[in-house]
């Protein structure tokens, strides 16, 4: 439960902050490209790729705009949650002698996420624009998986230091 939870005390390291800057940069930047190239796209662009990037099924035009709403939407929420790491979910108890590591390693790991999720929506976007985009999507896909895992990792070491302190 959250509510009886530390409340959060550390102050976020820069780059984090800046890794942050960069995933909202990065989604508008896109988001602004797509709408821009929305323009010259033909009515019936590429909507599914197979496992090689083939595309396998097709739709209109609009599914570009859906696909950069549902991309900010999420980006903001991973950008705000980001900023509250105490309302997580965690795989271990949070006493007062953890919370900060944990917090922290929890705030670091959804900026992450954050900034990997931008590779996939630059992926996605290059594949309904222009069909180039398959090993941009694969990278992300490959970033965001591996964001996660050491999150997590990073997270239990967390829960398991003297004073809460990340070794």
């Amino acid at each position: 439960m959250t509510n009886s939870r530390p409340a959060r005390t550390y102050r976020t390291s820069l780059p984090v902050r800046i890794l942050r800057a960069i995933g909202l940069l990065g989604a508008l930047t896109i988001t602004i490209w797509l709408v821009l190239a929305y323009r010259t796209m033909p009515q019936t662009i590429a909507t599914h790729f197979g496992p090689g990037g083939a595309a396998d099924d097709y739709g209109s035009k609009v599914t570009a705009l859906v696909l950069a709403a549902l991309m900010v939407a999420l980006t903001l929420f991973l950008a705000v949650l980001s900023l509250r790491p105490s309302m997580l979910n965690y795989p271990t108890v949070i006493t007062k002698t953890n919370a900060q590591a944990i917090y922290r390693e929890g705030e670091r790991m959804l900026v992450l996420a954050l900034v990997s999720m931008q590779v996939v929506y630059l992926g996605l976007g290059r594949s309904v624009s222009d069909g180039a985009g398959s090993a941009l999507l694969a990278l992300g896909l490959v970033l965001l998986v591996a964001c996660m895992v050491l999150g997590i990792v990073r997270l239990v070491r967390a829960a398991r230091t003297d004073e809460g302190v990340a070794a």
